[in-house]
């Protein structure tokens, strides 16, 4: 599954360079004024958090991504879980991305806008569902393993 990991950064490094090429100073509707593609740049985390501080952020994501990578690997060894396998390339794929604007620019780029709600990109796409993911993955673990531990 460790390819994946480059097509999710390619995919989400596309998408960055068409938004720099065709979204600067433009706001294009996709669903009404709720859902638009327009350029923005963010040196925080989601929802604005923590701005200013891109190199911390970087390497606070590098330090998780290296520890989620070698858990994966050491995890992946002993047990074979597609969703488990699934989750974690999503989210190191899409933390990579973000992490290799935040070292060449110090900054994200984020172009998908949700009125109300915020401005994320490919790479935060597939962190969030890649989140979710694992999130189900070990709340189904959980309950396997709290039946298993009852049923004798």
């Amino acid at each position: 599954m460790d390819w994946l990991i480059p097509i999710i950064l390619f995919l989400d490094q596309i998408t960055k360079v068409l938004a720099r090429e065709y979204l600067i100073g433009k706001n294009i509707e996709i669903i009404g004024d709720y859902i638009t593609l327009t350029y923005v740049t963010n040196t925080g985390m989601a929802f604005g958090m923590l701005k200013g501080h891109s190199f911390y952020l970087g390497l606070v994501s590098t330090i998780i991504v290296t520890i989620i990578y070698i858990y994966r690997k050491i995890y992946m060894n002993n047990n074979k879980s597609l969703l488990f396998d699934i989750a974690t390339v999503f989210i190191i794929g899409g933390a990579m991305g973000n992490l290799y604007d935040r070292i060449r620019f110090e900054y994200v780029v984020d172009m998908f806008s949700v009125k109300y709600f915020s401005v994320f990109n490919v790479a935060d796409s597939f962190v969030t569902i890649g989140g979710i993911l694992l999130a189900i993955y070990f709340i189904k673990k959980e309950r396997n393993y709290t039946w298993k531990k009852t049923s004798w």
